[in-house]
Order: C-alpha cells, then structure tokens, then sequence
C-alpha cells in the first residue's frame, strides 16, 4: 500500500480513538471496498453487510489499540475476517462464496513486485484440483482444523489431512515454476 494511503488510513483511525465519528464514516469511504470483499469471500453476500457494520464497531471500540506502526489495512481486515469467522462459528455454517471468487488476490494498489507474486500465486491455486482448493480454502482462510476440515469435505481425517499436504505440495511446485520461468 502505498504510504499516503497508509498516513491517511492511520490518522482516520487516530480520530476514531480520540471519539470522532466521521472519521469512522472516512474508514468506511476509504476502505469499505476492501472489508466487503473479505466479508463476501467468507459469508457470502448475505452476510456480508452485517459483518462489515460489526467490524465498523469493533473498530471503534478498539482503535485506541493500534499501533500507529502497524498496516492499517491489515488491521482493519483482520478486525474484519474474525468478525466472519465469529458468525461462521456462531451459525455452524461455512462460507456461500464460492472458493474461485475467495482466491482472487490482485489488486492495483500492490507494487508491481506483489501485484507479480499475487498473479503468481493464483495461478498456481487455480491448477489445484477442486478439492484441493476447497481444502486449502479451509485451512487457511477459514482457519479450520484438519478434523474440522474432513467432516466439511465428508472425507476421513488421514484423507483430509493427505489431500492438504498435497495441495501444498502441488502448491509449491507450481510456485517454484512460476518463478524459474520469470
């Protein structure tokens, strides 16, 4: 991200900390976008709103909290991903968006270099086999166990547990190809 963005994201959560509402109204203007996509990518558009209106408050709830040193996208969208995995836990349901729409990782405020890595490592997910990525999806945007994982895929816990290191395995080849080939 590019630092005027992140000076201007940091002093907007400054503001939230000291009280002031509209500044919590400029966190939604500049980064609103971002939180609903993380929020779809995991309740799908459903739930997606909801999601975004409680980050929005736990924001300011804790926004005394950040650091000024810290990414304030990466804050504010990890407030945002526990915020869904709090309701996919609370609802016993998993995501409704679908896994291709999740792994859609570009973005034009990424520096050429991590805008390449980001096309790179798409690439490489979308040659996963469908149940791989499901799996991958799991694991490491839902954040679930491996036990938890096999009874999403109806599949036994040793299978669950071969189909990720296989994955990851078919990941990092892929990967490792992608950047001889640059």
């Amino acid at each position: 991200m590019p630092d005027k963005q992140a000076e201007q994201l940091n002093k907007l959560i400054a503001g939230v900390a000291k009280g002031e509402p509209d500044f919590l109204d400029g966190i939604y203007l500049f980064a609103g976008k971002r939180m609903f996509a993380v929020a779809v990518s995991l309740v799908g558009r459903d739930g997606a709103e909801d999601v975004v209106h409680d980050s929005l408050i736990k924001i300011a709830r804790f926004a005394h909290k950040y650091r000024q040193d810290d990414n304030p996208y990466g804050w504010i969208l990890k407030i945002v991903r526990n915020t869904a995995l709090d309701l996919i836990k609370k609802k016993k349901a998993h995501p409704a968006a679908s896994t291709e729409e999740f792994f859609s990782l570009t973005s034009s405020d990424y520096s050429p270099d991590k805008r390449d890595d980001a096309i790179m490592l798409e690439q490489a997910i979308s040659k996963l086999a469908p149940d791989e990525r499901r799996a991958v999806y799991l694991k490491y945007y839902i954040d679930l166990t491996v036990r938890e994982i096999a009874a999403e895929m109806k599949i036994s816990k040793s299978a669950a547990d071969r189909l990720i290191k296989k994955a990851e395995e078919n990941l990092k080849s892929a990967l490792n190809a992608g950047r001889n080939g640059k």
